[in-house]
């Protein structure tokens, strides 16, 4: 087990609350075309090598969407990808940063969560509905963590040490 936290597990998590999503998008939303969702870490939890904000990208566990973001007019994925970014930096969601925290390159719209280190953005909703989205997306997350880690402990009882 290289981390609890990785691509597997936040495509598992978020599998389980994309219905509910979708639902909510074409009830609530129905003007709202798409969403983009990024997954990653703060470096607390995921201390992958190098700052590098042109590999952000690679270092995230989930890059995706629900709907045709085509039909947007704004470029979500890279607004979506800059919000996690911003807060994997900071380890505060968007809502929260003060102009001290903003650089060159950062996105101007809000809509993201840190949940104990889990960066979840979404972006192509209203900057709140992102933020709840991103909420959603980050338990979910979390729970799913804690769910693998439990199954790790009973397959392996004896251990003082994760793998």
């Amino acid at each position: 087990m290289a981390s609890i936290l990785n691509e597997t597990l936040a495509r598992r998590a978020f599998d389980k609350i994309r219905p509910a999503l979708e639902l909510m998008m074409r009830q609530a939303m129905p003007d709202r075309a798409g969403c983009a969702i990024v997954v990653a870490a703060t470096p607390a939890i995921d201390p992958a090598p190098g700052k590098d904000a042109a590999h952000f990208r690679e270092r995230c566990h989930l890059v995706t969407s629900i709907g045709d973001l085509s039909r947007s007019p704004y470029p979500n994925m890279e607004i979506a990808l800059k919000k996690a970014e911003m807060s994997a930096r900071t380890g505060l969601p968007t809502a929260a940063l003060a102009a001290h925290h903003l650089l060159a390159g950062d996105t101007v719209y809000s809509g993201s969560a840190v949940l104990e280190g889990i960066v979840v953005a979404c972006a192509g909703l209203e900057p709140r509905d992102d933020e709840m989205f991103s909420h959603w997306i980050a338990a979910a997350v979390k729970a799913e963590a804690s769910r693998a880690l439990a199954g790790y402990l009973a397959d392996k009882s004896d251990a003082d040490f994760l793998d």
